[in-house]
């Protein structure tokens, strides 16, 4: 089992975890301004998606904690700043509850509580993998059910995830649906922040953003005005902005 990861830049690290169904190719437009502000840019392929391999199990939540735990010890990582989006959001809280190389943890539009949308979702990517994902990613960037992200780069996202394992597509699901988050976010101790659109309309901001801040102790929460489920791509400079604020406190 091999991850495809990139390590860029140099400074304080900063680790950033996808989600379903995407690849570290989401992280794009955070990538630069990160490295620019002086940090060490550390993001990686969840198993089965974009160029990590592609094994027939391990599509679960302690398998994908322990996949981010062993790429963030063989590159000897201490005091970084973790950053989980949607479902990424679930191995960024198990692995920041657990370790004490986490100083920071940001999660964005984070997916973490069971929804019998997972269900949905997993039925549709057994016989209709593509139409789903095309759907999908429009909810995820939809605002008053228009997409608010260009078609290209929708498009872009698109390939890569038609692109990754159907069995890892569809497993991940289950793992989701499985989900028990309240154990881990009560072990959070380190400072964290929740970014979240408020016009997401794939989790509500409630069901989600609001429901997390709520379960860690000391955490802030910031909504951002008619943004979507995926913020850091549609209203790039406020998020990066709101980003690189926290990550200088």
């Amino acid at each position: 089992m091999s991850l495809c990861y990139e390590d860029v830049g140099d400074g304080p690290p900063v680790v950033l975890v996808h989600g379903w169904p995407l690849s570290l190719r989401f992280w794009e437009p955070q990538i630069g301004p990160l490295v620019e502000a002086g940090h060490r840019v550390v993001c990686y392929d969840r198993r089965g998606f974009g160029g990590s391999s592609r094994p027939w199990r391990g599509y679960d939540l302690a398998t994908f904690t322990a996949d981010l735990a062993a790429l963030v010890e063989s590159l000897d990582l201490t005091g970084l700043a973790l950053v989980g989006f949607s479902t990424g959001c679930a191995e960024a809280v198990g692995y920041a509850a657990s370790s004490g190389r986490v100083a920071r943890l940001v999660l964005a539009s984070p997916v973490l509580y069971p929804d019998p949308l997972a269900h949905e979702l997993r039925g549709a990517s057994l016989r209709y993998r593509l139409p789903m994902l095309d759907d999908l990613l429009l909810r995820f960037f939809a605002v008053g059910g228009h997409s608010t992200l260009d078609e290209p780069t929708r498009q872009y996202l698109l390939r890569h995830a038609a692109d990754a394992s159907p069995k890892a597509t569809a497993d991940s699901l289950t793992a989701w649906s499985a989900a028990d988050p309240g154990p881990g976010l009560a072990r959070v101790t380190v400072p964290t922040l929740i970014l979240q659109g408020e016009q997401d309309a794939f989790v509500p901001l409630e069901d989600s953003g609001a429901r997390v801040a709520r379960a860690i102790a000391g955490s802030s929460l910031v909504t951002i005005p008619d943004a979507p489920h995926g913020a850091p791509l549609t209203h790039v400079e406020q998020w990066n902005e709101l980003l690189l604020e926290f990550l200088a406190r």
